[in-house]
């Protein structure tokens, strides 16, 4: 186990910063990323990184601090937003209950919502999973009070912003995705996922407004501009069942180690996803721009060959930014998360990339 003496001396000489090393630093490309997020510390990132190559994890580290009023170090360990890859979680309880035969993607939405508003009534889940309903963005901000029954009765009655058909990314899309996967289930959605993929891969650490056998200090605060804010499902929890801005898009929280656990869910390294599942979502569904398309719950980019080379999600709220990322053609996976502002952090994600993937010839 090697630590860059770039990243040991930024840890420890950060006014303020978490002393505790990197667990797992293995090779040239691990310690060109370790020493760039160790980098950033001293202007205030807080964050984790894991990095698996072949079957092996050549970078496993925290960064910083979770907490920097409590000097609560971040580690893989810690529970931090995972923000709107909370999605490829939503596609993942539709793409099960399709399998089971109790939603047809081709299906309109008011097959399985009667009585819900029009025009969003009319969309068919294929198009809210790929973000071609047309849909506005959101129906408010993320702590907005809204009920189910705003969701289907005033957020769905918006005009449509865009022609159906078009890409443009939508909150709501996902939203109404987790409504029906509550109808048709007949649990609530954040139950839905803890029985069906949380419990099953094992991520004991992943959740949305219940998380059992936790402290405070095991969860990541955010901070915006040096400003500490509250973690999210405390947020969740003061809405008492009005989360429908958040819930199926947004606002689950994970550890590092559990987003390890949920790529190796959906490359079948451990049992709990189907193939169905895993190949509607890596699939390329719909054609975004250049050489990005839409899968279920996932953004798939093609080589000139027409081969994915990434596949992934990205997650923000503007304070916490996260990147769940898949590189099929070196055989990597990785994952990141910060929680000092996506200005600061996407950088981050950008020269962790630029580490992992070949030049452009």
């Amino acid at each position: 186990m090697r630590f860059p003496a770039l990243a040991m001396a930024a840890l420890l000489a950060a006014p303020g910063a978490s002393a505790e090393p990197a667990k797992i630093v293995q090779g040239e490309t691990a310690q060109k990323i370790d020493a760039a997020l160790a980098a950033a510390v001293p202007s205030g990132f807080g964050g984790a990184v894991l990095v698996e190559k072949g079957g092996r994890i050549v970078l496993e580290a925290g960064y910083g601090f979770a907490d920097r009023e409590r000097k609560v170090p971040f580690t893989t360990d810690t529970i931090a937003q995972i923000g709107s890859i909370t999605k490829s979680m939503t596609a993942i309880a539709v793409l099960q209950l399709a399998e089971d035969g109790k939603l047809d993607l081709k299906a309109q939405v008011r097959t399985y919502l009667p009585g819900a508003a029009e025009p969003a009534a009319s969309a068919t889940l294929h198009q809210l999973l790929t973000h071609h309903a047309g849909l506005a963005d959101s129906c408010g901000d993320d702590f907005d009070p809204v009920s189910k029954e705003d969701l289907l009765r005033r957020c769905m009655a918006l005009a449509l912003a865009f022609p159906a058909g078009e890409d443009h990314y939508s909150n709501m899309g996902y939203s109404i995705l987790a409504a029906i996967v509550e109808q048709v289930s007949g649990e609530r959605w954040q139950d839905y996922l803890s029985r069906n993929v949380w419990t099953k891969l094992g991520m004991s650490r992943t959740g949305f407004d219940v998380f059992h056998g936790t402290a405070p200090r095991d969860f990541a605060r955010g901070y915006l501009d040096g400003k500490r804010q509250d973690v999210i499902s405390d947020s969740i929890a003061k809405l008492h069942g009005s989360d429908w801005n958040l819930k199926g898009n947004g606002g689950v929280q994970a550890s590092t180690l559990d987003m390890e656990r949920f790529w190796r869910g959906l490359t079948h390294q451990i049992p709990g996803i189907s193939s169905f599942v895993t190949q509607n979502m890596m699939t390329p569904k719909e054609h975004m721009d250049g050489e990005a398309w839409e899968g279920y719950g996932l953004f798939v980019r093609l080589d000139a060959a027409g081969k994915p080379y990434r596949i992934g999600f990205s997650g923000s709220d503007g304070t916490f930014f996260s990147y769940f990322g898949m590189l099929p053609q070196q055989d990597v996976f990785f994952y990141i998360v910060g929680n000092n502002g996506e200005a600061n952090v996407k950088p981050l994600v950008a020269a962790t990339l630029k580490a992992l993937l070949p030049p452009k010839p």
